[in-house]
This record gives structure tokens, C-alpha cells and sequence, in this order.
């Protein structure tokens, strides 16, 4: 295997070829509880579920939604907030759209900007870089309408967009469905594009309906090499959808089990700072009306909560959940997020060894305030239930994470060792991303190819690492860091652990 140069992270066993007492680890972001981006207007105003964040030229871009709702109807709009932290955002006056007869606003799509005249009918947006358009790098993917396609849309400066493609996604939209078909009227949700460099192609990730006993919502994908020609949604290929482990409830009419949770959203991203990782944080819907005892006679439309799960792949393709654990828990009763998450497109680099990762959070329940035809009656449910808002809040917070700390290979209080798989690499040093906290300590080794320990870089030549936090912690041998005599030979690496948890490894320049 050649990592050449390349940082690779433990969140499967791809680099674990033999090991003893360790278990892999999803570890939890912090919560800040900052409410970077909240509503500036009236109670008929919310800050929209998709939202992208991009960090470039040094400045990070957050593109958000945010729905106004009208006697006439529901109009979306895009709008762009700036930092050079991470923290403080600022909302420029763009003076592209005369919203509310004023052009002092931070509007990048909508009433006027970007070509759209009024809303698109749809809150939120995805923001790319594609770096095959080197006039227009920046994408951005938006809905006019409930039951229109996917357009696509393109800047060079990420602030004056324009119309590129009317169709980037679609779906057939089935009306009548019988038994478990797939449904169309699926791309109410945040639908992912993105480069991926790995296979030279664009990749989508996109919200697909089935029916079986009412809507059920799973993930698809699709890649293709040019960015109109995506397959329409109901030809993809689904990858996750509601399975054995997930809660269900028998309809005795049927015969047959209804899944009781909707993968609404994916919010699948390429890690930016690793070699082959694919991270998924997706919306998981709990669905009132189909399990819990109280509203099965009344039976609300489409309530619930909304956490945010996490998954891994090497592919895209095949996902890993671990044990299905929350990645961001639902807030108190009385918290900004106590209902619903809705995760932020993109990971970006944070101040030192941390990195940010970003979520819509809301105390306000899916399906309170539906703003249609059915919002008395979802309304009217919810409130006997004790499930309405406190504050009526929604709003964008920042989480911090450690670098590469999504996973780690932990051995609890035990002793515990992993062997890799033969490996090739580039480089002079090896670099590990450890935390050993007091009580633990490791000591690395090299070995050649058939399992033999290297001279001079053996257990008993290796600094122990011990007290030690670090995301870029320098092995050496005899206080020696030097590893360049190794390059192009297949090396086996051997970890001996006690009390650690160690998230990522690098051989460097």
C-alpha cells in the first residue's frame, strides 16, 4: 500500500492489520452555543436548514437561507456572511437586491440578485468550488420551487452569481404510487455536488423518496463527468435508507413494517485534510405520527425532531455508522437547538490544532409552522403535546473540533497494540495525531516487510510518548526523528498503547 506522503486516519481498519483490545471511537464536537447567524426580522422570518460554509483565500464564506413567509406564499433567499476567524461574522452590504425597498442587505440570490426576481420558493442553498472553472469557481445549487429541478448557479467572486444550468438535478415526479415505489417531489432537501478528486469525476449526493406506508426519505448518489449530466434522482443508486436497525412500527392493514426514522439530509463532505475520507453528517428524522402512542389518533402530517448523525467511507459508496450515536445532541428544553440540526456544508480549518464545523439549530419542531394548508391543524397537534417553541429561535452556531478528531483508536485502560499492513511512503519524519492524556503513554516501532523489527527503530530505540496532546506529535528513535533511509522500502508500522487514543498518522517531508 503507498501513502506516499499522505495523512491517513484511523476511522476504519483499512490501516489496521492486526491489534489487540482497540475499539473505534466517534467522538462528539463541542458545542460553542454562539448564535453566529440568527434572524434579523420579523416572526415570519427563519434562517433556512441548508446552508454551506467555505474557507478561501483566507476568508470563510458562510452562504445561508433564509425563508420569509407571506400571505402570497414562501419566498427563500440567499444570503452571504464573512470572517477572518471563523467567529465574528459580518454581513456586507451588497446592494443586489432592493429587499424591502432597500438595498442595504447581504442578499446574493433573490429579490433581484443573481437574476431571480422575489424568492426561490425553496430556503437554502449548496456552495462549491469547482476547480475546473477557473472563470467561475464558485457554484452554487438552489430550487426555485417545490416541484421544480435543481438549478445550478456561478460566480468568479462568490458574490455576483448568474444562471448556469436550469436542470442540474431532477427526478421524474411520480404523483400516484402503489406499494414500495419510489415517489418523486424529493429535492426538498440540501442536495450535494461537489469535485472529487479521487475518481476525476462530480459526485451528488441527493435526497430519494419510496413509499411504503407513507413517504419514507433516503440518500442516493450519482457521479458523472460533466456537471449536467446527472442522472435523474430515481435512476440513482440509493446507499442508505431505513434498515433492521433502525425503530419500525407493523401496519396489521399491510402486513408488513414501516421504518419509523427518514434519512432526510446528507451533508456528505470530502475531508479536506486527509488522503480517501468521506464524512457524512445526515438529519435524522424521528416521525411522531408513526410511533408514538399520543398522536397516533391525530396523526400530525410530518412531525418530529432532527438530530445529526455521523458516518465514514473510503468511497462515498459504503458508509460506516459505528454504533448510530448522536454527533450533535439535541439541545435542553429551553436551548436555541432543543428540536431540530441541520448540519452546515464544509469543514474548515479552526485556530491552531482545531477545526469548525458548523449547524442550523432551532427550537422550533419540523412540521410547527408548516406555513401551508396544513399549518393550523400540525400547529393545534404540537401545542397540546407541550412540543411548540420557546424562543421561537432559528440560528447558525459554530462546533470546534479536533483536527482528525472524528475517529480514534482507542484502547481504554488496557494495554493494546495495532499493526499495520505493509506500507509505502515519502518522507523524513512520521507524525502522529495522539492523545495519551496522564495515564497513557505508547512507544512506536518500525519493522520491515516481514514483520522484523528495523534496527534503530525498535520499541526498545523509541522515545515513549507520554503526557502528551497533540495532533502532530514527531516520533523519534533515540532522539532521532529521521525516517528517510526507509523510504521505498515496505514497512509494517506497530503501535504499542496504553490509555490512548490515536486519531491519524503521517510520514512528512
Amino acid at each position: 500500500m503507498n501513502i506516499h506522503s499522505n495523512r491517513q486516519l484511523f476511522i476504519d481498519n483499512k490501516f489496521i492489520q492486526s491489534a489487540k483490545n482497540i475499539k473505534l471511537i466517534v467522538h462528539q464536537p463541542k458545542k460553542t452555543g454562539e448564535l453566529i447567524i440568527k434572524r434579523d426580522h420579523s416572526p415570519h422570518h427563519r434562517i433556512g436548514g441548508y446552508n454551506s460554509i467555505l474557507f478561501d483565500d483566507g476568508i470563510y464564506k458562510l452562504y445561508y437561507g433564509e425563508t420569509l413567509y407571506k400571505e402570497d406564499g414562501v419566498y427563500a433567499f440567499v444570503c452571504l456572511a464573512t470572517s477572518t476567524d471563523g467567529v465574528n461574522f459580518n454581513k456586507p452590504s451588497l446592494g443586489l437586491a432592493p429587499y424591502y425597498h432597500e438595498k442595504d442587505n447581504n442578499i446574493v440570490i433573490g429579490f433581484g440578485a443573481g437574476g431571480v426576481e422575489g424568492g426561490l420558493g425553496d430556503g437554502g442553498c449548496m456552495v462549491f468550488i469547482d476547480p475546473n472553472d477557473k472563470d467561475n469557481k464558485y457554484k452554487l445549487l438552489a430550487r426555485h420551487g417545490l416541484k421544480r429541478p435543481m438549478g445550478l448557479y456561478s460566480s468568479n467572486d462568490g458574490i455576483h452569481f448568474s444562471f448556469e444550468l436550469e436542470k442540474v438535478l431532477d427526478d421524474k415526479r411520480f404523483e400516484k404510487v402503489e406499494g414500495d415505489a419510489f415517489r418523486g417531489f424529493h429535492l426538498d432537501s440540501q442536495n450535494i455536488i461537489f469535485y472529487d478528486e479521487s475518481i476525476k469525476k462530480y459526485v451528488t449526493f441527493v435526497r430519494r423518496n419510496y413509499e411504503i406506508g407513507g413517504q419514507v426519505r433516503a440518500i442516493a448518489r450519482d457521479e458523472c463527468d460533466t456537471l449536467n449530466g446527472f442522472s435523474v434522482v430515481e435512476d440513482m443508486t440509493v446507499i442508505i435508507k431505513p434498515n433492521e436497525n433502525d425503530p419500525s412500527f407493523f401496519i396489521e392493514e399491510a402486513n408488513h413494517e414501516v421504518p419509523v426514522v427518514d434519512y432526510y439530509t446528507n451533508c456528505v463532505n470530502k475531508y479536506p485534510f486527509a488522503e480517501d475520507t468521506y464524512v457524512m453528517f445526515p438529519g435524522i428524522y424521528f416521525k411522531y405520527n408513526r410511533y408514538i402512542k399520543e398522536f397516533k389518533n391525530n396523526k400530525p402530517m410530518n412531525a418530529g425532531p432532527i438530530d445529526t448523525w455521523f458516518a465514514s467511507s473510503r468511497d462515498g459508496v459504503s458508509w460506516d455508522f459505528y454504533e448510530r450515536e448522536p454527533f450533535i445532541r439535541l439541545g435542553e428544553k429551553h436551548a436555541f437547538d432543543a428540536y431540530s440540526h441541520y448540519m452546515v456544508h464544509g469543514i474548515v480549518p479552526g485556530n491552531g490544532n482545531d477545526m469548525y464545523l458548523y449547524y442550523m439549530g432551532s427550537d422550533i419542531i419540523h412540521g410547527y409552522g408548516r406555513g401551508d394548508k396544513h399549518e393550523d391543524r400540525e400547529n393545534a397537534i404540537l401545542e397540546q403535546a407541550n412540543l411548540t417553541p420557546t424562543n421561537n429561535i432559528t440560528a447558525i452556531s459554530r462546533l470546534v473540533m479536533r483536527r482528525d478528531g472524528f475517529v480514534s483508536a482507542s484502547t481504554g485502560y488496557q494495554y493494546g497494540y495495532i499493526k499495520t499492513p505493509a506500507l509505502n511512503f515519502i518522507g523524513n519524519q512520521l507524525l502522529i495525531n495522539v492523545d495519551t492524556s496522564a495515564t497513557g503513554f505508547m512507544k512506536v516501532e518500525i519493522r520491515d516487510e516481514f514483520d522484523k523489527p528495523i534496527k534503530g527503530f525498535t520499541l526498545s530505540d523509541n522515545d515513549m510518548i507520554h503526557t502528551t496532546n497533540d495532533i502532530n506529535k514527531v516520533v523519534t528513535w533515540n532522539k532521532s526523528s529521521d525516517v528517510s533511509e526507509l523510504q521505498g522500502k515496505r514497512i509494517i508500522v506497530y503501535f504499542d498503547m496504553f490509555h490512548c487514543d490515536l486519531y491519524a498518522f503521517e510520514f512528512c517531508q
